[in-house]
């Protein structure tokens, strides 16, 4: 029994058998694309593609929705990672402590005595304290090497949920999406031209030079062609191997099979953009969606001062307009900034309050400013008394001396007096 999953998180198809496939049905499906993962027993291919799509069809009726999302399938690999490096530690500890036994065994200092009956093992238990060594650098390095991945996995899947790095996906999938719609635009537009009722040779000439379609001609199937092999279509009709109604035939066949063909892929990624859309807006949207930039506000981008903000100089239709000053030069440069490459957002009247309270500080050459926002006062000691109690604690004064220096502290103490970080009056309450 198999079953077919399929994840819009990671795009991939999963394929879960029940038993060990056959050599056959394993050799159809690595060549479809699908790899064996051990740990999570299934096959898992990279990618939706219609191919793979319609082989898990037919081996299962349909494609479920996968159950683990992208996070749950990282910390599961974190914990696979975490368990090897365990291991690869609990190796070098015994590499280590092999080691050290063998040590334990030479007399410290002891040098190689030439010619004596120790000599061989002498320089033996050596050879095996340097291979021991090694081998337990080795593997506490390994065992590094898998704790990273291990952090790394999850810190992947929590990126790629980021609004801001979702809304680059976005951006990226609708780039396919309007590439596919081209390619049915186009194909549409071959169709309608071989379909036309009034083909002459000439025409049809005309068409398959701007159409290319590659046809495999056999002298079978093609009785006028003298040779066995690939060719344009136009080199058929120049060469008389077929007419112009039967290149339009095969032009309307290959047309309409790659219509229905980059449909496929057009609705999968119309598809997978509601998806990343509707995740998009239920985490709350990017930096942008949250504060509209405004002509007049600020952002902080890779362009902005260091450490502060940039003007907003104009607001686009998927971006802003900031100025940039390089190091190097007199002159400013405008540039255009993605509303996902911005880090932070303040509306105009923002900066106006922030202007009339006196924490801008305007950058040079009025790029940007940064902020003289006020540091957070230091708590103050609400009880001096009980606080150098508590330093002279730490000290090991005795609690007899601590009455006699609060005692000379208090009569001698003026008002607005200094003792340390604390201020005190005539006398301490």
């Amino acid at each position: 029994m198999m079953t077919a999953t399929y994840s819009p998180e990671d795009n991939k198809l999963r394929l879960y058998a029940s038993s060990r496939l056959d050599a056959e049905l394993y050799a159809r499906v690595k060549t479809a694309g699908f790899k064996w993962a051990p740990r999570q027993d299934l096959f898992v291919a990279p990618m939706w593609t219609p191919g793979r799509e319609d082989l898990l069809l037919e081996l299962c009726g349909e494609i479920d929705d996968e159950d683990t999302n992208l996070v749950d399938r990282a910390e599961e690999r974190s914990e696979r990672f975490a368990e090897y490096s365990e291991s690869r530690t609990e190796d070098a500890n015994r590499a280590q402590k092999t080691v050290a036994a063998i040590a334990d065994g030479i007399p410290f200092g002891q040098p190689i005595l030439i010619g004596h009956h120790s000599e061989r093992r002498h320089r033996k238990d050596i050879e095996r304290i340097d291979n021991g060594m090694r081998r337990a650098v080795k593997m506490w390095d390994t065992a590094k090497y898998w704790t990273d991945r291990a952090d790394a996995a999850v810190r992947h899947a929590k990126y790629k949920e980021r609004p801001d790095v979702r809304a680059r996906r976005i951006k990226t999938l609708e780039a396919d999406k309007r590439k596919q719609e081209r390619r049915i635009a186009e194909s549409q537009k071959f169709l309608k031209m071989w379909q036309r009722e009034a083909l002459t040779r000439a025409l049809a000439l005309a068409i398959s030079n701007q159409d290319h379609i590659t046809v495999y001609y056999t002298k079978e199937k093609y009785p006028a062609s003298t040779y066995e092999g690939a060719n344009t279509l136009w080199g058929g009709l120049d060469k008389g191997i077929i007419n112009e109604q039967e290149a339009a035939v095969i032009a309307i066949r290959v047309h309409q099979r790659s219509i229905a063909f980059v449909q496929r892929w057009l609705t999968h990624y119309e598809n997978r953009i509601a998806y990343e859309r509707a995740m998009l807006a239920e985490g709350g949207g990017t930096i942008a969606d949250k504060t509209g930039p405004e002509k007049g506000g600020a952002c902080r981008c890779w362009a902005s001062p260091s450490g502060g903000w940039s003007y907003i100089q104009k607001v686009n239709k998927v971006s802003v307009t900031v100025l940039e000053k390089p190091p190097y030069g007199p002159n400013t440069y405008t540039r255009t900034m993605p509303f996902d490459k911005l880090f932070a957002v303040m509306s105009a009247a923002e900066v106006q309050a922030k202007r009339e309270a006196g924490l801008l500080i305007e950058s040079a050459f009025g790029v940007g400013f940064t902020l003289n926002e006020p540091s957070p006062e230091e708590p103050k000691e609400q009880d001096p008394e009980a606080a150098l109690r508590r330093l002279w604690d730490a000290q090991g004064v005795s609690q007899e001396r601590q009455d006699e220096l609060i005692a000379d502290l208090t009569a001698k103490a003026q008002p607005g007096a200094k003792i340390g970080p604390f201020t005190l009056g005539g006398k301490i309450d």
